[in-house]
């Protein structure tokens, strides 16, 4: 069993950053310049961290054992695991936390393997383990060899990074380490990296299926069997690449699986071009071209924000003028060296207001008070803060916006919002929660440069 490495914090390793406001430009010149400027929040309201990404992509996971090594307050309130699914928490108390807990931590995997017989199991540090130091790796490899199913440590801390996304690295190297090495290699498997499953999934695996490749799709909704299939794979391809890119990485370096680099296939024309793309890499012919994009005057020369994950929301902003709107800024929970391309293709058509912050809703809703846009699409709680700021919103997930009937969907969904709009529904009053004075303040009020 390869033991799982530490990736670095997105911040190390790529040049990622949490928080900024201005435009694009500038952000281009500072990536491209060397280690970006650090920026800190002196102020800053709750927002995902490594931890909860990481558990994110475990819940994910078919037949999975998890253990959340830590207090039932703390970390162990977001375990996804749900009534019969093998999860656990060792719920640690203040002696554990001060005298160690590897005794705990030991019952805690063989009373989870007995009650559920995972095929393999996933300790899951948080920042209580950070502070009394349990020595994880030494208990997983004792219990690994005890109970006979691979055990591996996860450790996230919640306070390395200010990017969540780094948990994303470190569940992908974790999940990584649970491939086994296979000899040979069938030209007729690749694997379809992907940290969440559903409708638009399902329905890019279909396209991927017919042209008679076995897709495996890993590791959302995958078991034991899928994990085993991965290291034959002829190539690996991702969903959204800025997300599992150390999983991907990883395959690589492990088992030599290479990785095709693709958009998302978001849209009718995304879709197309990342099964086309994949027919190539695979040496088959190309899928017909059966469906049309939506290529209308829906938003009618509307203003737009994009208020979703880096690479979802460069896919989404492409859409944009496809119908008929114009992108007024983009708010994204991080932007690192992955999204250079991505920045500089937009950065070609105008000059354009960008925002980088995972949730911040106060900063969230002041910035748009500025910009005033006639519509903002962007994920459930950003499409909240908007509709609070009486701006017409559309709320979208990842998932939902792949494929051919994502762009229905999404379609679909903004043709509401502005009939919504139209009868004087779907807002209250602009700056209710926030005092008049707070809203002249500058949206970036509360990022510094960070001082070393």
């Amino acid at each position: 069993m390869n033991k799982p490495l530490q990736p670095p914090t997105r911040e190390r390793r790529l040049n990622g950053i949490s928080a900024y406001l201005g435009d694009i430009a500038a952000l281009i010149a500072e990536l491209e310049s060397g280690p970006s400027v650090q920026r800190i929040r002196t102020f800053s309201q709750v927002a995902a961290d490594d931890v909860s990404a990481a558990l994110g992509v475990l819940a994910e996971i078919d037949g999975l054992g998890v253990v959340v090594h830590g207090a039932r307050g703390c970390a162990g309130a977001l375990a996804h695991g749900g009534a019969g699914r093998p999860w656990a928490v060792t719920n640690l108390d203040q002696r554990d936390t001060i005298l160690g807990a590897d005794g705990v931590l030991s019952r805690t995997l063989r009373r989870l393997y007995e009650q559920h017989r995972p095929w393999a199991i996933v300790v899951v540090a948080t920042p209580v383990v950070a502070i009394n130091n349990d020595d994880i790796q030494a208990v997983a490899t004792e219990l690994g060899d005890e109970l006979g199913v691979p055990v591996i440590e996860l450790r996230t801390d919640g306070f390395r990074s200010r990017i969540a996304a780094t948990g994303y690295d470190i569940a992908g190297a974790a999940l990584a380490a649970l491939v086994q090495p296979q000899h040979g290699r069938r030209h007729d498997v690749i694997n379809l990296l992907a940290f969440e499953q559903g409708p638009g999934l399902r329905a890019i695996t279909q396209q991927l299926a017919a042209l008679g490749l076995e897709v495996n799709v890993l590791p959302a909704g995958a078991g034991s069997d899928a994990f085993a299939r991965a290291a034959q794979a002829v190539l690996s391809v991702a969903v959204f690449q800025d997300e599992a890119d150390v999983l991907r990485r990883e395959l690589d370096r492990l088992h030599r699986v290479p990785f095709l680099h693709l958009p998302p296939p978001i849209g009718v024309a995304g879709a197309r071009q990342f099964v086309e793309a994949v027919a190539e890499a695979t040496e088959r012919p190309p899928p017909a071209k059966d469906e049309r994009g939506c290529d209308s005057e829906l938003l009618g020369d509307r203003r737009v924000v994009v208020a979703l994950p880096p690479s979802q929301a460069f896919a989404v902003a492409g859409l944009i003028e496809q119908f008929g709107g114009r992108l007024a800024g983009l708010s994204v929970d991080w932007v690192d060296s992955l999204h250079l391309e991505g920045l500089k293709a937009l950065s070609a058509t105008a000059t354009l207001a960008l925002r980088i912050g995972a949730g911040q809703p106060f900063e969230l809703i002041n910035w748009l008070d500025k910009l005033k846009p006639d519509l903002l699409i962007g994920t459930p709680t950003a499409a909240a803060t908007a509709t609070r700021a009486a701006i017409a919103a559309v709320a979208i997930e990842g998932d939902e916006l792949l494929g051919a009937t994502g762009e229905a969907r999404l379609v679909a969904r903004i043709a509401r919002a502005l009939d919504a709009q139209r009868h004087g529904f779907g807002g209250f009053a602009a700056g209710t929660d926030y005092n008049p004075g707070w809203m002249k303040r500058s949206p970036d009020w509360y990022i510094k440069r960070e001082v070393r």
